[in-house]
């Protein structure tokens, strides 16, 4: 499969002001060198905990955010330094679902012009022919054309949430962000919802970016999964993330997933301490503070991404030796396919 997003050395800073005259006194490091392919037709998943910078990442790809450092490249272009004007041309194909469908949809606006702006801003359609291309995707995402005048806060949540997709599908885009569409709907519409992204990916041709806090969601949807912490990534790989965790903090993710078993018996590793500030985040490895396993070196030398088989990248100077208890993690991997 061809490379549809690349990004080399990632950066993106937040300034901290203060004083009486506002001046720069720190910066939060929210996204801090983020080196990634994401191919064509794939799903890339992102998880990790709240603050470590899944989200900032996806906005800074889509130039929602603007770079602080490092190159941002779609299709085989480079968008880093690309003006706005410039960015409008590539726009339609770079779109978002965000995490809060009912924020995201003016309260005030139609269904139908709500979906069908990005037609109108873009001069593909209006009038009539805008209203049959609305309607065409909503059908898409299983409404009918009795939603089209409705407002927002007509529809639960889910539905608003498949407003929100048939929106970022309006203009036919290679590339879609996703950022925790689930997270504000029950279980049942969550697997509506992922299977009609699952479906629509396969018609359109989607790439994906589906960032989420539920591994088990993550695992269904996902080719690659891309574990962050503190603005990096540690851990990034094609396998059963619940079998194969190869970082400790991975390995932490995943045993702390709930498993609704009374019977378990698998060994849950609880990281002790809080996690460091983004503004002054540690040296060396970021993730030594809470590290079961940390040696000197963790403190003094950042680990690489490297390679430990099948395209297996885990950023930690002790990869492939590390004994999390394989029966452990098989346990664990058994337990959610089950639940």
């Amino acid at each position: 499969m061809e490379t549809l997003v690349r990004t080399e050395d990632l950066k993106k800073y937040f300034p901290l002001t203060g004083g009486v005259f506002r001046k720069v006194i720190g910066k939060v490091h929210a996204v801090d060198g983020v080196s990634l392919e994401i191919k064509t037709g794939e799903t890339l998943g992102v998880v990790g905990e709240s603050g470590c910078g899944k989200t900032t990442l996806g906005r800074t790809i889509l130039r929602l955010l603007e770079p602080s450092g490092g190159r941002i490249f779609f299709d085989g272009e480079d968008i880093t330094d690309l003006s706005r004007g410039e960015l409008r041309g590539i726009r339609g194909m770079m779109q978002i679902v965000f995490q809060d469908p009912m924020a995201s949809l003016d309260p005030r606006v139609t269904i139908k012009n709500s979906v069908g702006e990005p037609l109108l801003v873009n001069g593909v359609a209006k009038g009539r022919k805008m209203r049959d291309m609305v309607l065409t995707l909503l059908k898409k995402v299983g409404l009918t054309e009795a939603h089209l005048n409705r407002y927002p806060h007509e529809f639960s949540g889910g539905q608003r949430q498949r407003i929100c997709i048939a929106r970022a599908l309006a203009l036919n885009p290679k590339f879609v962000v996703m950022d925790e569409p689930t997270s504000s709907t029950d279980v049942s519409v969550q697997a509506q919802t992922l299977n009609l992204m699952k479906d629509l990916q396969d018609e359109f041709n989607l790439t994906y970016m589906f960032i989420s806090h539920n591994l088990s969601v993550v695992k269904h949807m996902s080719d690659r999964i891309a574990v962050m912490y503190l603005g990096k990534i540690v851990e990034l790989t094609p396998e059963d993330i619940f079998r194969t965790a190869a970082h400790p903090y991975t390995f932490a993710l995943v045993s702390a997933v709930p498993i609704p078993d009374p019977t378990f018996a698998g060994r849950a590793q609880i990281l002790s301490g809080e996690v460091p500030s983004p503004i002054n985040p540690p040296r060396g490895c970021r993730f030594h503070p809470r590290c079961i396993h940390y040696q000197e070196i963790c403190s003094r030398e950042e680990p690489e991404l490297k390679d430990i088989g099948n395209g297996h990248l885990v950023a930690c100077h002790f990869a492939g030796t590390l004994d999390f208890g394989e029966s452990t993690q098989q346990d664990y991997a058994l337990s959610v396919e089950g639940t």
